[in-house]
């Protein structure tokens, strides 16, 4: 027996004491995983036996839907306490997802005060640095001592999303300096914030997107990353956790794209139709069945060339897919180095160079193979060559579209998973197509 099946056999018992016993040997990311496969009122059951510690976790992790649900179906001022411990950020995003009226009672339990860091976090869009960030951080005067720092420290600890980095601000609120607590502990005493701080802060602005967010925080092993406004006042921070979570959804997200299938992200799949899903798909199919009736266009341009040598049909399936396979490869290299930040536009021509230096190897060496192998099954020097000539041809123009597009829709501002996968394929079996008959009417002098 599984662990949700044994929570589920205790439940249906209604033994709460074993319940309690048993619930305890669990973390409450893998409590939070049990919810997924309860029913309501099972989950609202279980999560009434939580200790107040592991209900804000579980809460934390639970989707929005189930989240709604517990809020508004326990007691109210039980409610409203684990609303004001949460952070900040989770339940932003959590009021982010609800219609205008789910959130009347989700406000009613809250303070005011709280209600005013949400107002302004909501300002945000979800997806950037400020609709992830959390106002829940530690920040100092500059102007204190590293015994007043600790003393304070104990105080506003239980608050904060992380006590690893301290901020160091100025009288304006401006961004000055960070110190770690590993070098608070280590100073004596009395020695100036401002003496063993260190001022080259790693920071983002408020209006970054969240994949350069996750990028620094990568890049530089941050545990938090500070978020400021033009002026560089302090506002928040965004957490590794909350990072981890953004590139998740970025790749979940470039990956769908990617294959044509654009699912909105806010949506469960397990809940989603299968006639809503096929409507998103739809629209690249179609792109797809337009290129290649087009594809079939250029066939029937050449009919006179394929009736004379019938053995040309035989590799169309090889150029066309070879051209797709490493087009494709190409575009993901680069959707990914984009996201990552390995690979900018600021160099397109250098970028597509380097990837079409790969498609002329790739060429060569599968033109040659494909060649030798039409020779031998044909018994034909020139349609070997004919197909050799295509195939290296076609490689190497599909490693440079499979950059250069994805590179120029970014460039112009768009999301380069979108330019990808079915519209480099289609592209390519057009374009594929055209040079290996365009070659074989040139060389057997058709």
């Amino acid at each position: 027996m599984n662990g949700v099946e044994e929570i589920r056999d205790i439940l249906g018992k209604e033994d709460y004491t074993k319940l309690k016993s048993v619930i305890h040997k669990y973390h409450p990311v893998d409590i939070a995983e049990f919810f997924e496969e309860l029913s309501p009122k099972e989950s609202l059951n279980l999560f009434k036996i939580l200790d107040f510690e592991d209900a804000i976790q579980v809460l934390e992790e639970v989707d929005s839907d189930k989240k709604y649900f517990i809020l508004t179906n326990i007691e109210a001022n039980y409610a409203s306490k684990l609303l004001a411990e949460m952070s900040s950020d989770d339940v932003a995003d959590f009021l982010g997802d609800l219609k205008e009226e789910e959130k009347k009672p989700i406000l009613s339990l809250m303070e005011e005060s709280a209600k005013l860091d949400l107002k302004d976090l909501l300002a945000y869009d979800k997806n950037t640095a400020g609709g992830r960030m959390t106002t829940e951080y530690i920040a100092f005067s500059k102007d204190l001592k590293a015994k007043d720092v600790l003393n304070k420290l104990a105080e506003l600890a239980p608050d904060a999303e992380t006590i690893y980095y301290l901020y160091v601000v100025d009288l304006e609120g401006r961004l000055v300096g960070v110190i770690s607590l590993r070098d608070l502990i280590l100073v004596p005493e009395q020695t100036p914030i401002e003496d063993f701080m260190k001022t080259d802060v790693k920071k983002v602005n408020v209006m970054s997107h969240q994949e350069e967010v996750a990028r620094l925080i990568k890049k530089y092993g941050l545990l938090a990353l500070p978020v400021v406004d033009d002026n560089d006042v302090l506002l928040g921070i965004v957490t590794v956790d909350d990072a981890m979570m953004v590139v998740e959804e970025e790749t979940t997200e470039d990956i769908l794209k990617f294959s044509g299938s654009d699912v909105d992200e806010k949506i469960d799949l397990k809940q989603i139709s299968p006639w809503s899903r096929a409507k998103r798909r739809l629209p690249w199919i179609l792109v797809a069945i337009i290129g290649e009736i087009f594809s079939g266009r250029v066939i029937n341009g050449f009919s006179a060339t394929l009736q004379t040598i019938v053995a040309l049909s035989f590799f169309i399936p090889v150029i066309m897919d070879m051209g797709g396979n490493v087009g494709t490869q190409s575009a993901a290299i680069v959707v990914r180095g984009l996201a990552t930040g390995e690979i900018d536009t600021a160099s397109i021509i250098k970028n597509v160079l380097r990837e079409s230096a790969v498609g002329i190897i790739l060429g060569i060496i599968n033109g040659i193979l494909v060649a030798v192998i039409t020779y031998f099954w044909q018994g034909e020097v020139l349609l070997g060559l004919v197909v050799g000539i295509a195939m290296a041809f076609n490689l190497t123009l599909a490693a440079a579209l499979g950059t250069f597009i994805p590179l120029l829709w970014h460039k112009f501002g768009h999301d380069p998973a979108v330019a990808s996968g079915p519209f480099v394929t289609t592209l390519l079996d057009i374009i594929g197509l055209f040079v290996y008959f365009s070659t074989a009417t040139w060389i057997l002098k058709l």
